[in-house]
């Protein structure tokens, strides 16, 4: 639940309220969360560091609006490139198991794809969920582009060291 709601929260501030309401409508009302399901992990994230909450009267009534921080997004990152590496690593089983059993030699099985969300073609799709979609869709570029970087790093840092040998 903790990643779930981390997912949300980085693509927007949100509510406790406002999370609980997106999960339900998401879900078509199918996963209904309650306050005593979704509070305590906000709390715990919130202690974590990996949200922070800021409290705000609107209408007259406190509200407090959760934040990714930066620690909450490289664990987010995290999680979603260990997720993608286990996704692959099912997907490199399921094209042994097609090679074995019907003796295709070099079978393809198309990998779950993350960015068939980002590429669907809905025309009706509101103005501000093709800016909240963009914005993903930055992130994520970003944490990618982070993600190369260190790869690099540890290329060269191998290469140098291979080099002293």
């Amino acid at each position: 639940m903790g990643m779930a709601l981390l997912l949300m929260i980085n693509e927007r501030p949100l509510t406790g309220y406002d999370i609980m309401r997106s999960i339900r409508e998401t879900t078509q009302g199918f996963w209904k969360p309650t306050p005593g399901g979704v509070y305590p992990v906000l709390k715990k994230l919130e202690s974590e560091g990996l949200v922070h909450g800021d409290w705000y009267v609107y209408k007259g009534r406190k509200r407090k609006t959760y934040v990714i921080t930066d620690e909450g997004r490289k664990i987010l990152e995290h999680v979603l490139l260990k997720q993608s590496e286990i996704a692959l690593g099912i997907n490199r089983l399921f094209e042994s198991f097609i090679k074995d059993m019907f003796g295709f030699e070099n079978p393809h099985v198309a990998p779950p794809s993350i960015f068939a969300f980002f590429e669907s073609q809905d025309i009706d799709v509101e103005l501000e969920e093709l800016e909240a979609k963009r914005e993903t869709i930055l992130n994520l570029m970003n944490s990618l582009q982070r993600c190369l970087n260190n790869v690099e790093q540890k290329i060269r840092e191998r290469r140098s060291n291979f080099s002293r040998v």
